[in-house]
């Protein structure tokens, strides 16, 4: 059976190409869709339709443009689980986890909608009632949003949500290797009533479109998230146009555990976020820094709960082949490595690391595979040392018992977020920014809002 083709989404149209991608299902290697090769020429018939647009949904208001973000959202949340079947089968995240990724995804596009009804201009009076200061927001304008395959709906909305409530039109350049459910977030968008040219999807070749996308002088934004090494190149291609930039990059994650804390809860976080999305996610715990006297323990309690693991297949080769080096790097360099092992198909073993250190890829890079290393430590101040000295900074984890202690503790973390006692990372009222370099800006919260728009002064003296 041949597999469906699916266009570009340029606005309302949609649009074939000459070439096609295959997209696999990272479980079984059957093609299960081709999208359109999309071409510079593409871009800019997206970028002049999101100029066109962008008049007329500024226009609509805060008010105007909260309802129809709802109505949008009310669309994702009856789309939910083809939407993560769909992540499923292109990225191989399991169903359960896709299912998360997607119900919350949505829970950011209503709180924009929320987001938008609140975006007040302010007055700041003069000696009369019609003179002094206004000050108000207004969208930045057009965004390229360049996103990668690890949650192909939540980081795309993460960024359209607080885009379209600043009033901001929005093209979608979406990963090759996992593309269909971030291409059908904007068919939904067309089909929720959004004006022709609001939101766009150009599927195809990362750096032909990234460049195209990047230098085009309608495009005032790019956000991004994906690896600092392609966050280099987009700033070289942006910077020389001074368009503005969000990059939310990698992260190389800390759980430290103090002398109070509880085990039960520390071994809870150590496995879903070291192992959640085989690893391939930017708030893994890749590093466990536990008091020495209590390390064994930890080290016991874990075990089953790896051995328990039922891991979905890497979504990349590339990140197969990757997660093979790291171990091997490891032994290589005197740790002791349990699981690990290369299984069929695109199927990894999970690894727990003992005797790590720095000098090792594992403790020194992001992983982005399914390997957590236990690192023990003699005092606090060590501990926190090592949390701090990777050059990243996006998430990390502290487990305490005496809270002011605990906050303190994690106060000193050089990371945009620090999870106390629990794992849950995100919500969409807060911030979510890297520090060092795990990026520049933030995402949602108030300060994603922000990051869309540009500030206006009306002085008025007469």
């Amino acid at each position: 059976m041949t597999a469906p083709r699916y266009p570009l989404v340029i606005g309302d149209s949609r649009v074939d190409t000459p070439n096609w991608i295959p997209v696999d299902d990272r479980a079984t290697g059957e093609v299960i869709a081709e999208i359109a090769a999309g071409r510079p020429e593409d871009v800019d018939a997206a970028v002049t339709r999101a100029r066109a647009a962008l008049p007329g949904w500024e226009a609509l208001g805060p008010l105007g443009r909260a309802e129809a973000i709802r109505r949008y959202a009310a669309v994702l949340d009856a789309h939910q689980p083809v939407l993560a079947e769909t992540i499923h089968r292109e990225e191989g995240k399991p169903l359960g986890e896709a299912q998360a990724e997607v119900a919350r995804a949505c829970e950011v596009m209503h709180h924009f909608a929320g987001e938008a009804e609140r975006l007040w201009t302010m007055q700041l009076p003069g000696p009369t009632l019609s003179t002094g200061s206004i000050v108000r927001p207004a969208p930045i304008g057009v965004v390229a949003a360049i996103t990668p395959w690890n949650f192909p709906v939540a980081l795309v909305l993460w960024k359209l949500g607080p885009a379209l409530a600043a009033g901001c039109c929005m093209i979608v350049k979406p990963a090759e290797e996992a593309p269909l459910a971030a291409r059908m977030l904007c068919d939904l968008a067309t089909e929720a009533g959004m004006p022709d040219g609001v939101v766009s999807c150009i599927t195809g070749d990362g750096p032909v479109l990234g460049e195209a996308l990047c230098t085009h002088p309608g495009v005032d934004k790019v956000a991004f998230t994906g690896s600092r090494r392609v966050a280099e190149q987009i700033a070289a291609w942006a910077s020389p146009r001074l368009k503005a930039l969000s990059l939310e990059l990698g992260g190389h994650g800390s759980l430290l555990v103090l002398d109070d804390g509880d085990l039960d809860t520390a071994v809870e976080v150590a496995l879903v976020q070291g192992f959640a999305n085989c690893g391939q996610a930017c708030y893994s715990v890749n590093r466990v820094l536990i008091p020495r006297a209590m390390e064994q323990e930890f080290v016991d309690r874990l075990r089953p709960g790896i051995a328990a693991l039922a891991l979905g297949p890497m979504a990349t080769d590339r990140g197969r082949d990757r997660h093979a080096m790291l171990i091997e790097d490891a032994r290589a360099k005197g740790a002791t490595v349990e699981g690990g092992a290369l299984l069929d198909g695109n199927y990894v073993e999970p690894a727990l690391v003992t005797g790590a250190g720095p000098g090792m890829l594992l403790v020194d890079e992001e992983p982005f595979t399914p390997v957590v290393a236990v690192m023990p430590y003699d005092d606090v101040d060590e501990a926190v040392a090592e949390a701090n000295r990777p050059d990243y900074g996006l998430v990390s984890y502290v487990v305490g018992g005496e809270s002011r202690r605990t906050l303190e503790v994690a106060e000193r973390i050089e990371c945009g977020t620090v999870v106390v006692n629990g794992w849950r990372v995100v919500v969409p009222y807060a911030p979510y920014a890297g520090w060092k370099g795990s990026g520049v800006g933030a995402e949602l919260g108030h300060p994603g809002l922000e990051a869309f728009i540009r500030w206006q002064h009306l002085r008025v003296l007469a």
